[in-house]
């Protein structure tokens, strides 16, 4: 049966409202719905103006056929404005409404979309005062918060587990490294300094200066001539002295006798005596140049 749009009362409502669908956030779609009285959760006719996507209702001129009455209701809205700021006109044919801007609220929900009052036209000199009405969360965080809990649910199945196990993969790679490198110091710290020295020398270089200090401690005798040495750092290093015994050492001793040969000459020897050529504690060694000194 059809019913006249026309007005009943001065407490008729237009609503143009945008929608999301409550499962698939991307169901989108604006529609302009007819109140007899108070606009609530149950409208009595509803004309669909966009599908897919939202309504730009500011600053544009919006027309809504409703199919059951064959009434055309059209609004002609300025720019968009504060909650409760007037916001336009508009008309059915049987009379003009005053139309404005509302906090987007969750009016009623239809066809399983959830949809927000945005704009009021009423008879009225104010906008309507909503039943209970508590401002909602908007449409476009209604598809945000839906699109966010898909896919922290979704990461939750796939990606949450593949990030764990790299991280743990990482952590071990990195720890290997660490106690590669550390290995590699502890052995590099128990090498001999005093053996790499020895290495690196060679005959055209020569022996390296030996560092000048303190006698070594702790030392280990292994007989004469030979010392073992403990270091701070416990690896043996050895030292090599020369003997100390008394060796006297005396130079071939006996009488030699020459002749000159017998071109004519004269030659005459010195008698000064010569001086030891090996001296014991500075004293001359008995026989350095024989029993005999001086002319022979």
């Amino acid at each position: 049966m059809a019913r006249n749009i026309g007005p009943r009362d001065h407490n008729e409502n237009v609503v143009l409202a945008d929608c999301t669908g409550g499962q698939d956030s991307s169901d989108l779609s604006s529609e302009v719905s007819y109140y007899s009285g108070t606009p609530d959760s149950t409208p009595d006719d509803v004309a669909t103006v966009t599908t897919g996507q939202h309504r730009d209702w500011a600053n544009t001129t919006t027309e809504a056929f409703f199919s059951d009455t064959g009434v055309k209701f059209k609004a002609v809205l300025i720019e968009h404005g504060d909650a409760g700021d007037y916001a336009g006109t508009g008309t059915n044919g049987y009379g003009n409404f005053t139309c404005w801007q509302m906090e987007p609220t969750l009016l009623y929900t239809r066809e399983n979309r959830n949809c927000f009052i945005m704009y009021d036209c009423n008879h009225l000199n104010a906008p309507v005062t909503l039943p209970s009405a508590t401002p909602s969360t908007t449409p476009s965080s209604i598809a945000s918060a839906s699109s966010t809990s898909s896919s922290s649910s979704h990461l939750s199945v796939g990606a949450i587990v593949g990030l764990s196990i790299g991280i743990a993969v990482g952590a071990i790679v990195l720890a290997g490294i660490a106690g590669f490198f550390l290995w590699r110091h502890w052995r590099s710290t128990k090498q001999n300094p005093a053996v790499a020295v020895v290495q690196e020398s060679s005959p055209e270089k020569g022996l390296p200066d030996v560092p000048k200090g303190p006698s070594p401690v702790n030392a280990i005798w292994q007989g004469p001539g030979a010392r073992e040495v403990v270091t701070p750092i416990q690896t043996p290093q050895v030292y090599h002295e020369l003997h100390s015994d008394e060796r006297p050492t005396e130079i071939y001793g006996d009488a030699i006798r020459g002749e000159l040969d017998a071109t004519p000459s004269r030659v005459e020897l010195h008698s000064h005596d010569l001086p030891p050529r090996y001296e014991y504690e500075n004293q001359p060694s008995p026989g350095a140049y024989g029993n005999f000194k001086g002319p022979i």
